[in-house]
């Protein structure tokens, strides 16, 4: 059990820090410009900085788990909770800088859903659908006299006719087909409108408008994901893959399966650092 939490500790650790419940960890040691304690960091974990911060930013701001490196599990012998400690605090003063300001409102108003157009007016409904049927009008005209099938003259003839009373009744200002249309171009817009603001509403929460309320939230998730971890629980070997003993916990969430996997040492240590970062945040 001890092999298996030290086997994929490192690996684990990153998706922790940078994946649905930690984005943040990883994020200011990349971005720091002033870091000069890691300075061999990069080819420790198997990339450069280019490529690193490229995956960090993409992490943070995507909530998802980009890596390119190669060398984490290489880097196990270190005590990792410190690691996590210090990755934490590099990203605390990278998220007050102006730079990462500028990326959050770019990547927040990329995100920002797209207010519907107004719907048509009503003189707009019945225009087009008279258009239209002039049009209607004008292409079967075309089509009568070009033919000299005398069964499709007939054919089209009668579709004419059909037509023409269709265009007189769309004219009359009191026709029920048109009301129906308009009707129905009244709630179409009203359904994406409704659409529109639950998205823009759901866009609020996950991109709020204070980078203080975003950390809030995003360190809210950190606790909430890491909760409640059996650290103990027993793992079999199932299919070629290690699996939980206790069939519950293989239905629990990504993230808690993540925070068992970093171990109780890194996890713990990324909780108080958040809880403590929360409290100052209040």
């Amino acid at each position: 059990m001890k092999k298996q939490h030290t086997k994929k500790g490192w690996m684990a650790l990153q998706a922790l820090v940078l994946a649905g419940i930690a984005v943040f960890a990883f994020v200011g040691l990349l971005s720091f410009k002033a870091v000069t304690r890691y300075a061999d960091f990069w080819e420790q974990i198997g990339t450069n900085k280019q490529s690193g911060t490229w995956s960090i930013k993409e992490s943070f701001l995507n909530a998802r788990f980009y890596y390119r490196g190669k060398n984490f599990r290489n880097i196990l012998t270190g005590d990792r909770a410190a690691v996590a400690k210090d990755l934490l605090t590099y990203t605390k003063e990278y998220v007050n800088t102006e730079e990462f300001a500028k990326e959050y409102e770019t990547h927040r108003q990329r995100n920002k859903p797209a207010e519907p157009e107004k719907g048509k007016t009503p003189e707009a409904v019945r225009q087009k659908f008279i258009d239209d049927t002039k049009k209607g009008i004008e292409s079967t005209e075309k089509f009568i006299k070009s033919t000299n099938d005398a069964e499709m003259k007939k054919a089209m003839n009668e579709s004419l006719t059909v037509l023409k009373s269709t265009l007189k009744d769309y004219e009359d200002p009191n026709s029920e087909v048109i009301k129906l249309m308009i009707e129905g171009e009244k709630q179409q817009y009203e359904y994406k409108l409704k659409s529109y603001q639950n998205d823009l509403k759901a866009w609020e929460e996950t991109y709020p408008a204070s980078i203080k309320e975003m950390i809030k939230t995003r360190l809210q998730q950190v606790l909430s994901a890491t909760s409640n971890v059996d650290y103990n629980a027993q793992l079999v070997a199932r299919d070629g893959l290690k699996r939980f003993a206790k069939p519950d916990y293989e239905r629990k969430s990504a993230e808690w399966k993540m925070a068992f996997r970093a171990g109780k040492e890194t996890t713990e240590a990324v909780r108080a650092f958040a809880k403590q970062w929360l409290q100052e945040l209040q």
